[in-house]
């Protein structure tokens, strides 16, 4: 074990997480559901099915399935809303699907009553998956899960179960919502409790689609990355620096340390740690270990008595494995120096590396 990484196992050893837990094991935190309103959902469908009288979901369900065995268009829009509240497995929301493509293009029903956004939510609190993926797979359902919440809610949870190339699909098909907005002089519409967005692509989705692409970690994943954050550009619209921390880790994993210099220089400047941070790395990866010395001692040398972020000043544990690996290569008289200097960057090492630092989500709630 490396000098950096006994230092860092007594670190955390010190705090009772044993060093695997940090470096192997950095569990993404879900977004709450509060932003998603979730929560609300689920209680309001709680007081409908306390307050529903005996017999009404039976009798609701008879007449849906009435409907559709006569393959009529004649469904009560009022039936549909209270099934969707008092729905209970996966047959109810098989019917559920059915009737909605029956009425939709009656009634515009996914854009006036936001379908999509409720049956998400339905599934999310069914624990339903596969009902969500049949709805993505069918052409008549899918415009209706690309709102801005709803594209939002489907990535965060596909990427929570480690279901990455959903999480992209969704993605690219919002994208493709967008896209077609423009066309026809439409802007995408859909509440959300998320920050105001200033952009047309919101920053939560371009956060967790170069998650997801960090998360398959392949030369494809790499170009997809690359691809995307072209086309980003032609939305006006920019990832923001936790987004662009991901593309540089990717681009790091995929030996391409040149790439990962290039997005460094994107990093907002209010960050200083984190862009000094990922340019020394870039250029240790590629041995530049002279030009990466001049960002580490930036950080020796914020200022950080009058911010209230624990990260400013600090090292992420890759930044200074990578500085070690290349001390090693150098003359006795010029590793002495480094080897000072990496002792002092030790006593500001970050919690988290940068793989954690990726995907430890903080979301701004609405008051």
């Amino acid at each position: 074990m490396s000098f950096v990484l006994k230092t860092v196992s007594r670190v955390f050893q010190t705090n009772s997480r044993p060093l695997i837990n940090i470096f192997k094991n950095n569990s993404r935190q879900i977004y709450e559901a509060s932003v998603f309103g979730i929560k609300e959902y689920e209680n309001v469908r709680l007081k409908t099915s306390l307050k529903a009288s005996p017999g009404l979901f039976d009798a609701i369900k008879e007449r849906l399935k009435e409907a559709l065995d006569k393959n009529s268009h004649n469904i009560d829009l009022q039936d549909l809303n209270m099934y969707l509240l008092l729905c209970k497995d996966p047959n109810d929301l098989e019917i559920i699907l059915e009737a909605f493509k029956k009425v939709k293009s009656l009634y515009n029903f996914d854009k006036n009553e936001q379908f999509g956004e409720r049956f998400a939510k339905v599934c999310f609190i069914l624990e339903n998956n596969d009902k969500i993926i049949d709805a993505l797979n069918d052409e008549e359902i899918r415009p209706s899960l690309m709102s801005q919440l709803t594209s939002f809610l489907l990535m965060n949870k596909f990427i929570i179960e480690n279901k990455n190339e959903l999480a992209i699909r969704v993605f690219d098909q919002y994208l493709e919502t967008i896209d077609n907005g423009i066309k026809n002089n439409e802007r995408p519409s859909g509440k959300s409790h998320l920050k105001k967005q200033n952009q047309l692509i919101p920053f939560g989705h371009l956060r967790l689609a170069f998650e997801a692409m960090l998360n398959i970690n392949s030369k494809e994943s790499f170009e997809k990355m690359q691809e995307t954050l072209s086309k980003v550009e032609s939305f006006k619209s920019k990832p923001n620096n936790t987004a662009l921390a991901c593309c540089f880790l990717l681009a790091i994993r995929q030996n391409e340390p040149n790439f990962a210099y290039q997005i460094s220089l994107s990093i907002e400047k209010f960050n200083p740690t984190l862009t000094n941070n990922l340019k020394a790395i870039a250029l240790l990866k590629q041995g530049r270990i002279d030009e990466a010395f001049y960002f580490i001692d930036f950080i020796l040398n914020i200022n950080t008595t009058q911010s209230n972020d624990n990260f400013q000043g600090k090292f992420f544990p890759d930044t200074l494995e990578a500085f070690e690996k290349e001390i090693e290569k150098l003359d006795d008289i010029k590793k002495e120096k480094y080897k000072l200097a990496l002792k002092e960057a030790i006593k500001n090492l970050f919690h988290q590396d940068l793989y954690g630092y990726c995907t430890k989500i903080n979301i701004k709630q609405k008051k």
